[in-house]
């Protein structure tokens, strides 16, 4: 595939956009969602795009000058796709000294990720096809809701959210109410609104302490979960490797893996039986791609976290694909938002990814 891209410069808007269903997790709660919307411009006319949910509201301040000053970097060089993780280990270079986490991996993971896309839209090819993929249903549980609610709400919610887009076969809950007891009632409230059919999985979102995390998982061990995630601080991979040799719950971390280096260590100790790496700050495609190949020769299940729009794509193209996260968080602002069907998705066949932009739906919501 010969089709080279040259970068021409990058627009940015930044915007806050209310969710559907407001959640409240163990880190806070969560009513509007903070996008950067990348626009990445190259001769020619094909232009990169990604709704760049930023976790934190300060993200849509201090990572645009990171993203702009790389993309100074690359103006006027024809890029192919051979050079693009020779792109992403540069960017890593010339912002070494900011260290390899946080806002500087979060910039270089959002240029990685749009330039995929602009090549993939040179070339005439969705994404899924440029990076060696094949199109297919991709198993999608919905993530919308099921925050920390008291039991009677909470399985009403979960009655509707199994029942959209056609019928879902796996939902996920939040928990980290601080109570075993608290938690099981929870999950029995979910169990029974959804059915004995549909899978149910559990995210602690780190809020448990590694001191009493086990005793904690321990009460909800047994009772049918998909799989734990996230049960302590992110970064605690001793507790989570004695966590997963200890649960017969399968354990789920990799949200929150800041290089595929990382999660190939994390992976390496035994840290998890599952991932789900974010594109967002794994290093986009490119990092996804390498951890990708670590975790397949541990024949470890690969999931996805938050931006479907282009982690279906990438899982399409992951021989080790496990479930693809469904978050509509970003559904306003596109023009025709991906949507999953009878809890699959496939990645469609337009050009690079297709997003284009909803206007009327993102002016509402901009930020200076």
């Amino acid at each position: 595939m010969p089709t080279t891209i040259e970068v021409t410069g990058i627009r940015i808007r930044r915007a806050m956009v209310p969710f559907r269903l407001p959640i409240r997790t163990g880190v806070g709660l969560f009513e509007k969602g903070p996008f950067l919307l990348i626009d990445l411009e190259t001769k020619g006319g094909a232009v990169g795009r990604l709704p760049g949910f930023t976790f934190n509201p300060l993200g849509l301040t201090v990572v645009p000058p990171v993203l702009e000053h790389l993309v100074a970097g690359l103006q006027g060089r024809k890029l192919a796709l051979a050079d693009l993780p020779l792109v992403h280990d540069e960017c890593q270079r010339r912002l070494t000294l900011l260290g390899h986490e946080g806002v500087a991996q979060m910039a270089i993971s959002m240029l990685d990720l749009v330039l995929y896309d602009a090549l993939a839209r040179a070339a005439g090819v969705p994404l899924y096809k440029l990076i060696g993929g094949r199109s297919r249903a991709i198993a999608t549980y919905n993530s919308c809701g099921l925050g920390i609610l008291e039991p009677i709400p909470l399985a009403a919610e979960a009655k509707r959210l199994v029942a959209e887009h056609g019928g879902f076969k796996h939902v996920k809950m939040r928990l980290g109410r601080g109570d075993a007891a608290a938690e099981v009632a929870a999950i029995q409230a979910v169990r029974e609104a959804i059915g004995p059919a549909a899978m149910l999985s559990a995210d602690f979102n780190q809020s448990l302490p590694a001191a009493t995390a086990l005793n904690t998982c321990r009460a909800i061990d047994r009772m049918g979960l998909a799989w734990i995630e996230e049960p302590v601080a992110y970064d605690d991979y001793p507790t989570q490797a004695r966590l997963a040799a200890k649960l017969s719950t399968p354990l789920q971390i990799g949200e929150n893996w800041w290089s595929w280096r990382v999660g190939a260590a994390a992976i390496d100790m035994g840290a998890a039986d599952y991932v789900m790496p974010d594109v967002l700050r794994i290093g986009g495609v490119t990092g996804w791609i390498r951890l990708a190949r670590s975790a397949e020769t541990r024949a470890i299940p690969f999931s996805s976290h938050l931006t479907h729009e282009y982690s279906v794509h990438l899982l399409a193209a992951t021989p080790n694909a496990h479930w693809l996260e469904y978050m509509d968080w970003a559904s306003e602002v596109i023009a025709e938002p991906y949507v999953p069907a009878k809890g699959a998705m496939t990645p469609p066949d337009t050009p690079g990814t297709g997003i284009a932009w909803n206007e009327k739906g993102i002016k509402p919501h901009l930020v200076k």
